[in-house]
């Protein structure tokens, strides 16, 4: 079987570029899509800007004598999870072992390539698809962490497309947050205040795909989008789910078990590149200390569907205690508020999130004071009440059209 090659996307590293080409010419004509690299140096760049689900790396390539063991360790380094399997030349089984203990998922004898390259390739894919949803549940910010254990841990076959639904929808908006808290501040196409008043799943779409046309959209925001839709023919499956989304919330019909497929399919090649690839995190301070020259902040990395986990961060900026930041690897704490605000419910190890969901219509409220709307990603519970300055409706006239 093949079906797990069909969009996927695999990046070849290998200095024998006619070679690599030929030995991957069954992957292409799986469905594959393919991009060639000839070193570790331009592999790298390739990983940290685009999607990928599989690296293939050959050994003997620059830079060094035994490029493919200096990528593995750059990526191990890095955090990067992604799977990779290693082609290996006669006589180089000291570097294979290396391999393996530097990471990498699986290897091959480049001799013989050609005849079982395809197959362990679907392996490898087939295996890290299969646990991507737990994955996705232990290693991506709380509020989409909490969307994948409930898709995963529903059974009744109905009830788990509605919840695909839900979790597809939490990824656009956790991805809307990002762009609207990374990004300069511009009319978005298409966004009336209206919508913006009280977001769809459609409206949240629609917000990340304005962001995404920016000058200057943040590139965390960036890479999140581009785990869901790689490119622009991959907008129409999503805009067919959204479809999907609005007959139910109307009443019309319930998912068909092909368009549950296809749902399950996308979570979880989003939920795979989004665990392996995952650069940035949502972090609450909770105290913080300066030393003249640089601020050294205890934190609460929110991570996972587990309890806040403890940690530090040295930042040349303050930051406000209490408010959640997305922090990039190896780079400046962004606020998330007012789009994502916090709650603490039982003292500083148990903080809660709540993301924008609109504005609350109140007759008294000035349409320009209109404080936001917030709901709890955990659950489906009412929110707490919580307030922030530019939590009002104000805040949004200087992304809608009019």
């Amino acid at each position: 079987m093949t079906q797990q090659l069909s969009g996927a996307h695999i990046l070849i590293a290998d200095d024998q570029a006619d070679v690599a080409r030929t030995l991957c010419r069954p992957l292409h004509k799986a469905g594959a899509r393919l991009r060639f690299v000839t070193d570790g140096h331009a592999a790298l760049q390739e990983i940290a800007s685009r999607p990928f689900d599989l690296v293939l790396i050959d050994m003997k390539m620059p830079p060094d004598e035994w490029g493919g063991l200096w990528l593995l360790r750059q990526l191990q380094e890095g955090g990067w999870q992604l799977p990779s399997l290693v082609l290996s030349g006669e006589g180089s089984k000291q570097q294979v072992i290396e391999a393996l203990r530097t990471g990498t998922t699986d290897w091959i004898v480049k001799d013989h390539a050609a005849e079982e390259l395809t197959e362990r390739c679907r392996k490898v894919l087939s295996d890290r698809l299969d646990e991507a949803l737990t994955l996705a549940a232990s290693r991506l910010p709380t509020p989409l962490a909490y969307r994948f254990a409930r898709y995963e841990r529903t059974l009744d076959s109905d009830k788990k497309a509605v919840e695909g639904l839900h979790t597809l929808e939490s990824i656009f908006r956790l991805a809307a947050i990002f762009g609207l808290s990374t990004t300069p501040p511009a009319p978005l196409a298409g966004i009336t205040p209206v919508r913006l008043a009280a977001p769809s799943m459609g409206t949240w779409f629609d917000i990340c795909t304005a962001l995404a046309k920016l000058p200057g959209a943040g590139n965390d925001f960036i890479r999140m989008m581009s785990w869901l839709v790689p490119e622009r023919s991959d907008h129409q499956p999503v805009q067919k789910l959204i479809s999907v989304r609005n007959d139910l919330a109307h009443g019309r019909s319930n998912p068909t078990a092909a368009q549950a497929r296809q749902l399950e399919t996308l979570l979880r090649r989003f939920a795979h590149r989004a665990a392996s690839s995952w650069r940035a995190d949502v972090m609450v301070p909770t105290s913080m200390t300066y030393d003249g020259r640089t601020y050294s902040v205890d934190v609460l990395s929110l991570k996972g569907t587990g309890k806040p986990i403890p940690g530090k961060l040295t930042t040349e900026t303050p930051v406000i205690t209490g408010q959640a930041f997305l922090v990039p690897h190896a780079s400046t704490p962004i606020p998330l508020a007012p789009w994502l605000l916090t709650h603490t419910t039982s003292g500083d190890d148990d903080v809660r999130c709540l993301q924008f969901d609109g504005l609350q219509r109140n007759k008294s409220d000035r349409p320009s004071t209109m404080p936001f709307k917030f709901a709890r990603p955990h659950d489906d519970a009412d929110p707490p009440t919580v307030s922030h300055p530019d939590a009002i409706a104000q805040s949004l006239a200087q992304w809608t059209t009019s």
